[in-house]
């Protein structure tokens, strides 16, 4: 009896849904190893944690002006 192939589905959509540019930035070695300790305790991806934290210090640096 022939194994039925899988069909390669679609991958899964990241639940805080679809950003729309990417923003590089240059991280010593040491530094994106801390970043990724405090996301991973912080129990989200690094990218959300950098996102968060980004985004509270525009609101305390707009809160200056």
């Amino acid at each position: 009896m022939a194994k039925p192939e899988s069909k390669m589905g679609r991958p899964t959509i990241d639940p805080e849904g679809p950003l729309g540019r990417v923003f590089q930035i240059r991280l010593s070695d040491a530094e994106r190893e801390e970043y990724q300790r405090a996301a991973t305790r912080a129990g989200v991806k690094l990218s959300a944690w950098i996102r968060d934290r980004l985004g509270k210090a525009a609101k305390r640096e707009s809160k200056r002006d």
